[in-house]
């Protein structure tokens, strides 16, 4: 890290081929009211074959300092490790691609860090579908949160930040897993083990923009399912903990016995059916079967692979 160019934050977002939205997410970072030379933004480019690289580009220049690294397709956690090991903030804040931040983001981040010492710090993640006006019912959303919410801290990387001196100590994410998911929770107990906790800042929410799921999109998005699935089953046996397997959600495997009918041609045909009918409600019941037997599939692919038993 180049002691010259210190900032106290390092935002960083990987990104694979989400260019428009993207370039939503940041705008709304280059718009905080922290000190424009205290924080910078990095975006790295996990393979991008739809312009990423130069939207990024034509945004900077600002007075926010915005860089690009690029590498071969290979993961969001290897971008991630590439982002740490480039980063010259002290305090590192992951966000998503598609992730929209308040005004108040990077200050409510730094605030807690700077009141509590070596902690992780999340904040709320809520949908939106909205592209403009996102931030009209903040206060109504923080909340629901609070009234209702009883989750607690997460290790989730769409809104969590930790020093960088403490990723550095342990290694950053583990670049074992492969594809989507659980790499995340995976660094958080090895950040726990080294003796931060996890703080939840309410203030500190942001909105992850999500629109209605398509028929075309489900193939990815049962990918992305089945990888989370193996990936669950390695974070499990990477640390073979009661509160881990209960986290991974083995049951999965038992409600797939009621619902495997879902991946064969009668499952098809009714997707279709709700689709072509316009019937939203029923067709969101059968996508969420369909990407839970998927995860499913993905922790039985784990269980073989990691010679891993959950039940």
């Amino acid at each position: 890290m180049n002691t010259e160019k210190i900032k106290k934050v390092s935002a960083i977002i990987p990104t694979h081929n989400q260019k428009e939205i993207l370039a939503k997410t940041l705008d709304y970072l280059m718009v905080q009211n922290y000190p424009q030379d205290e924080y910078e933004i990095i975006v790295v480019d996990d393979g991008s074959t739809d312009g990423t690289r130069e939207m990024v580009k034509s945004k900077m220049g600002s007075k926010v300092d915005l860089r690009c690294l690029w590498q071969e397709q290979r993961g969001p956690h290897f971008a991630r490790n590439l982002g740490i090991e480039k980063a010259r903030g002290e305090i590192i804040i992951f966000v998503d691609s598609d992730i929209f931040t308040p005004p108040n983001f990077i200050s409510e981040h730094v605030k807690f860090h700077q009141k509590l010492g070596d902690v992780v710090v999340s904040g709320p993640t809520v949908r939106t579908d909205r592209l403009d006006n996102v931030f009209v019912d903040t206060n109504r959303r923080k909340i629901k949160k609070w009234l209702f919410d009883f989750s607690g801290p997460s290790f989730i990387t769409s809104n969590l930040s930790v020093k960088r001196k403490s990723l550095i100590r342990v290694g950053g994410f583990d670049e074992e897993f492969t594809g989507f998911g659980w790499h995340d929770w995976e660094l958080g107990l090895r950040l726990k083990k080294l003796g931060l906790k996890a703080k939840r800042n309410i203030n500190a929410i942001v909105y992850h923009y999500k629109k209605n799921i398509n028929l075309s999109d489900l193939p990815p998005l049962c990918e992305k399912k089945r990888e989370q699935g193996r990936n669950a089953v390695l974070y499990y046996k990477k640390h073979p903990h009661f509160t881990v397997k209960l986290g991974i959600r083995p049951q999965s495997l038992i409600f797939d016995k009621l619902i495997g009918w879902i991946d064969k041609d009668f499952g098809e045909r009714l997707i279709l059916r709700a689709a072509k009918k316009g019937s939203r409600w029923w067709l969101n019941l059968l996508i969420k079967w369909k990407l839970l037997h998927a995860y499913a599939q993905g922790l039985r692919d784990g269980m073989r692979k990691y010679k891993v038993r959950l039940f």
